[in-house]
């Protein structure tokens, strides 16, 4: 019973990606098909029902190719969007920043210059530990994390020489689990009424594992299921270990370490 479900699901969900000029030509075989039917004894018959069964077969395949690239032109724009979108954030937030280091300058306050400098500083060198994380697609999340969520600040701390692309777990599973994690705490969170809401992720590797500490500060709805759903995020390479409950009031502070433990 159970295969023959899955086999009708398979067969559903085949149909659907089925175009109407794909359907047109597969209901064509029944041409050819009723030929041989009729004139059993024919070879002509048949030969024409092999070569039209090749033609539609050639139909098929050039349709599933034409919608691969469409599908893959439409992720490469959607790409290239996000990219976009990123850089502008950025140039914006630098632009910011320089036009406060020009008014400082100007008024000749030094001390209040020195300190954007201080703050430019660190920011470049926060970007170049997350770009050099090994793992393009985290590295773009979490650059782009300011472009796409508007409820929640992303702060990112990352050991200084940690290349999750060196540690022995595959990078599509640590981007993902890493990315459905943080996504679990976007979700919930809510717009504020008052203050920022907050979520600090550190990523460290000692004594042999990899460590994710979340810090989330800030209003968050349906928390009392976080917990369960981070740790399917984990799909079993990690091992969640939550802090005190949030005490019962408007902002909710919440801390919870994940530990990755690297085969020996």
């Amino acid at each position: 019973m159970g295969r023959l479900g899955l086999t009708k699901r398979g067969s559903h969900m085949m149909f659907r990606k089925i175009t109407l000029w794909g359907l047109a030509a597969l209901l064509s075989l029944i041409l050819p098909a009723a030929a041989v039917f009729i004139w059993h004894r024919s070879w002509l018959a048949l030969i024409v029902f092999v070569i039209w069964t090749f033609a539609v077969g050639a139909v098929l395949g050039a349709i599933e190719r034409r919608k691969h690239r469409e599908h893959c032109e439409r992720l490469l724009t959607h790409s290239q969007l996000s990219s976009i979108r990123t850089l502008s954030h950025h140039r914006h937030d630098w632009m910011n920043e320089l036009q406060i280091l020009y008014g400082y300058l100007r008024l000749n306050k030094l001390d209040k210059a020195v300190e954007v400098v201080d703050r430019i500083r660190t920011r470049m060198d926060h970007d170049s530990k997350v770009s050099q994380i090994g793992i393009p697609e985290l590295a773009t999340f979490l650059l782009s994390f300011r472009t796409v969520c508007d409820t929640m600040r992303l702060d990112v701390d990352i050991q200084d020489g940690l290349h999750l692309d060196r540690l022995p777990y595959s990078a599509e599973e640590l981007s993902r689990a890493i990315i459905g994690v943080v996504n679990v705490i976007r979700f919930r969170a809510s717009n504020p009424l008052g203050g920022e809401n907050v979520l600090g992720l550190s990523l460290s590797e000692a004594e042999g594992r990899l460590t994710i500490v979340l810090n989330y500060e800030g209003e968050l709805v349906a928390s009392d299921s976080v917990a369960a759903d981070l740790e399917k995020c984990l799909e079993g390479i990690g091992r969640l270990d939550q802090g005190d409950e949030p005490a019962e009031n408007s902002r909710q502070a919440r801390k919870m370490v994940i530990h990755f433990p690297l085969p020996a």
